[in-house]
Formats: structure tokens, sequence, C-alpha cells
């Protein structure tokens, strides 16, 4: 972590290691696919409409789905250059995290719009 930003005023300079989890900084987090602590959501938007989130899907894949706000995740061409992803297998559960879901539909819409823009 103490070498993002390295050579410009602002990089990161007093993170001190402990035995917690360090998340990735949140700067263009739409780009930052799939989502999770365990990579176990696709998109954005299916972190956002939990009934939307994929029991399985292949990440690896690297074309972006700019409506969803994460990458291509399904079909053909996903799955013969993705791996697949099984949520049902131990440690990739996508469940919980409902943080922002019980917002509107359009609250919600909007604010992955807003994401676009970070």
């Amino acid at each position: 972590m103490n070498t993002i930003g390295e050579g410009k005023p602002w990089h990161f300079s007093h993170f001190t290691k402990t035995d917690g989890y360090a998340n990735m900084p949140l700067d263009n987090v739409w780009l930052r696919a799939p989502y999770l602590h365990n990579g176990s959501v696709p998109t954005l938007r299916a972190l956002l409409f939990p009934d939307q989130r994929p029991s399985v899907f292949y990440a690896g894949y690297n074309v972006y789905d700019y409506t969803n706000l994460g990458y291509v995740s399904s079909g053909s061409e996903a799955a013969a250059q993705g791996f697949r992803f099984d949520t049902a297998l131990p440690g990739n559960g996508n469940g919980g995290h409902m943080y922002g879901t019980q917002l509107s539909v359009q609250d919600r819409d909007a604010l992955l719009e807003y994401m676009k823009t970070l």
C-alpha cells in the first residue's frame, strides 16, 4: 500500500500492516470488478441489486460492461476466456453486504450513474 502514488505529493506513506483486512482504494471503483473481498459479485449493479447476483459467472474476461459496471461475466466468450466462479463453493458466497440495497430503484440507478464519474 505504501507504493501507491510513489513520486506524487499525495502518495501513501503511513500505511501500517496489521493483522486486519486492508481493502483497496475506492478511486475508479467502477473499474475494479469483481466485487466483495472474495470477488463473488461481478458488477456494481449486482452488488446494489442482490436479486441479480449470479450464483455462477465467469471472471477474467476483459470486456467491460459499462451498463452494469463490471466485466462481462456470462455468455460463450466469457466462458471460453474466463474461469468459472461458483458462489456455492466454500469461501465463494456472495450474500450479505446489503448497504445501499434498501435505496429505491431510481436512487440505486442514479448511484450507479454517479459511480461512472469517479
